[in-house]
């Protein structure tokens, strides 16, 4: 998932909590496999490079991720997108990135929307070969998602798995101490620290974590779909909820809103919190979602 994923567990038996672990790890490769968008043989990867428009069966998980997918997409007015691929492809973000040529990448953006497929069950609707997914906002999520799952259903309480910052949790520490997670605030060097987390789930998206430089412009890789450049209302996101699937989801849909957007999007949702920085004439400023303000040091 071009990213670091660490596992933590405690159990009374070192040998098998290392089994469960590398087992843990199995999963989340199997699940890589399915949604890699542009390498290997996967589901994915198939849908991608096929050479016929209609339907497609998918798998249990390719049906789940693109399920919430959808939903998420109308929520948002269209700023969670994943077929966005095309246009995400021309900015190189894995080579280094470059900006697209201006012709290039408007008739990329024509094939980017997802009103224009269908997805009834566990079937998906391609009307063009030109449409391509990737799944890059949502399938980390859903892997730490099923790497939690598997963990407990094998009877391990005390878990946290971070998957390059998406992370969930389950239990407590030795000692009935909790987990601590740290925010990173995205341009000091000082980590902020939640007490208490609100939900199981946490995930960040930032303007840091995949960027280049070119004439003192930033450009990171969160694009909007409207436009197919870099979203600008927002320099970090992080979201507080029940799963990490929709932790990853929303994060980079409410980098995508901008912070009054994206803050009212998660005041109207059950069981989610956020924590936005933006940046207003050269200064970094923060709003927090209802049910965390008070609750960490800005």
């Amino acid at each position: 998932m071009n990213t670091s994923v660490t596992v933590m567990i405690y159990t009374q038996n070192k040998e098998r909590g290392e089994r469960l672990i590398k087992e843990a790890f199995e999963e989340a490769g199997r699940i890589e496999r399915i949604m890699e968008p542009r390498k290997g043989d996967g589901e994915l990867r198939q849908i991608n490079e096929r050479n016929r428009s209609g339907w497609f069966v998918l798998s249990p998980e390719l049906s789940a991720v693109m399920e919430e997918a959808w939903r998420y997409y109308e929520l948002s007015g269209g700023a969670f997108d994943p077929t966005i691929a095309p246009v995400k492809w021309l900015w190189e973000f894995d080579e280094g990135g470059k900006i697209p040529e201006e012709t290039e990448l408007k008739d990329n953006l024509r094939f980017v929307g997802m009103s224009s497929i269908e997805l009834r069950g566990d079937s998906l609707f391609v009307p063009d070969t030109r449409i391509k997914f990737d799944l890059g906002g949502v399938a980390k999520g859903f892997a730490v998602d099923r790497m939690i799952d598997y963990l407990q259903k094998n009877d391990v309480e005390s878990i946290l798995v971070n998957a390059g910052g998406d992370i969930a949790f389950r239990g407590e520490k030795p000692g009935e101490k909790p987990w601590v997670i740290g925010m990173r605030h995205p341009r000091l060097n000082r980590t902020i620290v939640l007490s208490n987390n609100p939900y199981p789930a946490v995930a960040t998206s930032g303007d840091y974590e995949r960027c280049f430089f070119e004439d003192g412009v930033r450009y990171h890789h969160i694009l909007d779909p409207e436009s197919g450049f870099p979203a600008r209302g927002c320099i970090s996101v992080t979201v507080w909820t029940n799963t990490a699937m929709d932790a990853d989801i929303l994060a980079t849909t409410i980098f995508v809103l901008g912070p009054e957007k994206g803050l009212a999007l998660a005041e109207r949702l059950d069981n989610v919190e956020t924590c936005i920085y933006f940046e207003t004439d050269g200064h970094v400023e923060s709003v927090l979602s209802s049910g965390v303000r008070g609750r960490i040091g800005l």
